[in-house]
């Protein structure tokens, strides 16, 4: 078998899938020579619809404060998974990505610059009908990445 360094990219968010992944990999996936890059794509606030006033609204300084709280939230959350990643002595890369297309693209994009070789990411569970109507980035991952992709269920799926 061979002992080549692996990147793995992680797309990492505040949910209980995500973390589910996160210990998925660490129990099933995790090779001592791993890089596990984790990525968080950032998703601006959005604005209140005030018709007019939105642009103005934009332009606040409160607004402002929503954008850099929302900022420094994901910070918070690459500092979490880069804190258990020690804790389980995994060598890791953080990203801090906006999304200005989909989270699906930035991640399929990130997978391709930083030459991963794996992407995980966790499901929500949505169900079919759920996917179809709300979208899913982990299936748009699944259908656009150009390296293989493990989506790991939701800790409770019937699947």
């Amino acid at each position: 078998m061979s002992t080549a360094n692996r990147t793995i990219l992680m797309a990492v968010d505040d949910t209980e899938t995500t973390l589910h992944a996160f210990e998925w990999y660490i129990e099933n996936f995790h090779r001592s020579e791993d890089v596990l890059v984790l990525t968080h794509v950032h998703r601006m606030p959005e604005l209140p619809t005030m018709g007019l006033m939105a642009g103005t609204i934009a332009m606040s300084e409160s607004y402002e404060l929503v954008i850099r709280a929302s900022i420094e939230k994901s910070k918070q959350l690459l500092a979490s998974y880069e804190n258990r990643c020690k804790d389980h002595q995994v060598h890791s890369r953080i990203i801090l990505a906006d999304d200005h297309h989909s989270p699906g693209h930035v991640i399929c994009k990130l997978a391709k610059s930083n030459e991963a070789d794996v992407i995980i990411t966790g499901q929500r569970g949505l169900g079919k009908l759920g996917r179809v109507f709300l979208g899913s980035t982990s299936d748009y991952v699944l259908h656009h990445a150009h390296i293989p992709v493990i989506v790991v269920p939701p800790k409770n799926s019937d699947h």
